[in-house]
């Protein structure tokens, strides 16, 4: 929340930088128009420029805590986070590059280990280190820094660092975000040019247009960031506004990667990647929800199950992973089909699954022991062997004043009855034993 309040912050200073390159130059005119003009001009650049760095600096450090949960790890010279490996891959901070049009990098400790910045040969300057003054500010005081004159690699560079943090909240790295001083001033001095040859014929004009077009800048940034901060949390139910998306500038094309990127965030945390369910992650977000709603109306209008594939350790022995992997998609294909306009599914782990129904344990009965025939009858046929399959159920519909663990484990409780009497069956918390028909 910090991190999102320190951005509301600097949204602010967008606009009353907007302001002051419009509404005082006005105010002023006459032969004090160009020198308060450029001056507020370079003043405004630099605070959008860092306001855009710390953007994409943001983005490079909430973008690898979303695809890759876990600590960062230097192990034998290769950086890790979590389970995946870091160093080499150059995907995301090439497509944020191209995204943000800024070199990105990323450090472990003060060491270059992922970047976008390559020396006169054209190789990037990996194993290189930031300046002493910027590694003290950033990983000893856990501070964000910004700096319109850095030298990094020979050139100047405006620059935003941002601190990465290990759950511990120990600082192991900096996400890094850049654009040379060329660059940037080519932009400051072609906009003080254009300011100059506008005039006073043309001033009130001109200030009308530009605090237009700063307004629907400072929204669309308000908008993106907002979106970005939502996915930095999680939540992938919001939408980019339609007002970015049809932007025709960078910013409309930032929007649009953003989108790009929060799709394949959320398919890649939140399913199943052999069967297409939900995966228990997904799962237990949207079951925590209804269990809240249940203790709000004091109505249990939930029901949760798990089920079990029987004997599916026999099915992998006798036929191998590959007809196992073939059961799991067929299953998941039929489940698919019973839940998909209420309550979800998912995969819980190995062969077995988690339902949530959206209704009272009595109606969640009927309609298990419909997905559950429909199961048996299915004829699995794997290099020319025919076989069936069947799966046990424990049904918990006790969900008010319940906690989720509570929830789930009477559930499985319930299975593992189903397991000891037989499998093949449904096993209630009511002590209600349902055998196929």
């Amino acid at each position: 929340m910090k991190k999102i309040q320190a951005g509301q912050n600097r949204k602010k200073s967008i606009r009353t930088t907007w302001i002051q390159i419009t509404v005082i130059p006005a105010l002023l005119l006459g032969c004090m128009l160009v020198f308060i003009s450029s001056n507020s001009l370079i003043d405004g650049m630099t605070q959008e420029v860092g306001q855009a760095l710390s953007v994409a600096a943001h983005s490079v450090y909430n973008t690898y805590s979303l695809i890759a949960p876990g600590d960062y790890v230097m192990e034998d010279g290769i950086l890790k986070k979590g389970d995946r490996v870091l160093s080499g891959d150059y995907t995301i901070i090439d497509a944020l590059k191209e995204s943000y049009n800024m070199d990105i990098t990323l450090f472990y400790g003060s060491e270059r280990i992922l970047t976008t910045i390559v020396d006169e040969t054209g190789n990037r300057v990996t194993g290189t280190t930031a300046d002493l003054d910027t590694a003290q500010w950033v990983l000893e005081h856990n501070r964000e820094y910004f700096s319109h004159d850095l030298i990094i690699n020979g050139q100047s560079y405006y620059g935003y660092y941002v601190p990465m943090l290990n759950r511990d909240g120990t600082v192991v790295g900096m996400a890094f975000a850049g654009k040379t001083t060329s660059a940037v001033m080519k932009s400051v001095y072609s906009s003080m040019l254009k300011s100059i040859l506008v005039g006073f014929l043309v001033i009130f004009v001109g200030l009308m247009c530009c605090m237009a077009a700063g307004q629907k800048i400072v929204t669309s940034l308000d908008a993106i960031m907002a979106y970005m901060g939502y996915l930095a949390n999680g939540d992938f139910t919001k939408k980019m506004p339609e007002s970015v998306l049809v932007r025709k500038d960078e910013i409309g094309e930032m929007g649009r990667y953003a989108s790009i990127v929060s799709k394949s965030l959320k398919e890649m945390i939140t399913t199943d990647p052999l069967t297409g369910l939900f995966n228990r992650r997904a799962c237990g977000d949207f079951l925590a929800g209804k269990i809240a709603l249940c203790d709000k109306y004091q109505e249990n209008r939930v029901t949760v199950a798990i089920g079990d594939i029987d004997f599916f350790k026999k099915i992998n022995d006798e036929y191998g992973h590959e007809c196992g992997d073939m059961v799991l998609v067929t299953l998941a294909d039929v489940m698919k089909k019973h839940f998909y306009d209420e309550g979800m599914v998912s995969r819980w782990g190995g062969e077995e699954f988690l339902f949530v129904f959206e209704k009272p344990l009595e109606q969640a009965k009927q309609e298990m022991q419909v997905l559950l025939e429909e199961i048996r009858t299915i004829d699995f046929v794997y290099e020319e062997k025919h076989f069936q399959v069947t799966m046990s159920v424990g049904m918990n519909g006790t969900i008010v004043g319940q906690s989720f663990d509570s929830i789930v484990k009477q559930a499985d409780d319930m299975l593992y009855e189903g397991k000891m009497q037989g499998r093949n069956r449904i096993v209630t918390m009511e002590g209600e034993v349902i055998l196929p028909a």
